[in-house]
């Protein structure tokens, strides 16, 4: 579950938002993005909107995760991007 519809209707995502987001894994033969790479930056995007940081918009669309170690399957890439849009949007605000 991801807030992102919510955002949509609130004008901008919460660094709790961001914190209280959970991803599907990817469809099955697609390895998604790395889960630790994607926990990090999210962390420093909570720090950012928590008014600490200093991630700008341009830091979001340029981010490139790795995929996860062989055999493993991260998380959606889909989902991830719906995100990381939502939060260059409120960067923008």
């Amino acid at each position: 579950r991801y807030p992102v519809s919510m955002a949509r209707m609130t004008g901008g995502l919460t660094a709790e938002d961001v914190r209280s987001t959970e991803f599907s894994k990817p469809p099955l033969g697609k390895r998604g993005y790395d889960k630790k790479s994607v926990d990090d930056f999210l962390a420093l995007v909570a720090r950012r909107l928590d008014g600490r940081g200093h991630l700008g918009p341009d830091d979001v669309r340029t981010i490139v995760f790795p995929k996860p170690p062989m055999f493993q399957r991260g998380y959606d890439e889909d989902e991830v991007d719906r995100l990381l849009d939502a939060v260059v949007a409120t960067l923008e605000r």
